[in-house]
């Protein structure tokens, strides 16, 4: 009779904690936390050329960011710096700003300085990561984040990947997450 009790008790414990996670759950999706800003920060994203890289660099360039981005192809990374150009000067159009005093009773904006950087960097290798981040720190400054998002990705199983292929997805997708300068 008394394991029952504790079974059930248990169970009850168990019900709440589930009901609880579901009530703070739906508090946080009513009620938003703050994000975190992340205008006028240095951010490095890799693999900036294309898919995702290519999403982050618009995205982080929408919240005024300044970017550092790395690519193995120097023209695709261009393509995306363009990209957040573009969107800098659409960012800065939106901008109220005048030289006669506030606007609309609110303070004057600074006005936004777009920064976005390019670099070829092949993250496979760590001589090329190291001298990168060198160039990045001389030419931009200290760093405030780093989107690690370079990868490869074969489109095959494991096992009817060459051994280079092997090599070179193991060196980017984990090894490189190591290398640190």
């Amino acid at each position: 009779m008394m394991n029952t009790m504790v079974i059930l008790a248990e169970f009850f414990v168990v019900i709440l904690k589930v009901l609880w996670a579901f009530v703070t759950a739906g508090a946080k999706w009513v009620v938003r936390p703050k994000e975190k800003s992340v205008a006028g920060q240095v951010c490095v994203i890799t693999g900036a050329g294309s898919g995702l890289g290519r999403l982050f660099a618009k995205e982080f360039a929408r919240r005024r960011a300044v970017l550092v981005l790395w690519d193995i192809n120097s023209q695709s990374n261009e393509e995306t710096a363009e990209l957040v150009r573009e969107i800098y000067r659409e960012l800065d159009s939106e901008t109220p700003m005048s030289r006669d005093g506030p606007v609309g009773g609110l303070e004057e904006i600074p006005p936004f300085q777009p920064q976005v950087y390019t670099y070829v960097c092949d993250v496979g290798k760590r001589e090329s990561v190291y001298s990168t981040a060198e160039k990045v720190r001389r030419e931009v400054g200290n760093v405030d984040m780093l989107i690690n998002n370079a990868g490869v990705v074969s489109g095959h199983h494991l096992l009817e990947c060459p051994d280079e292929l092997i090599e070179r997805t193991m060196l980017v997708n984990c090894h490189a997450h190591f290398w640190r300068e």
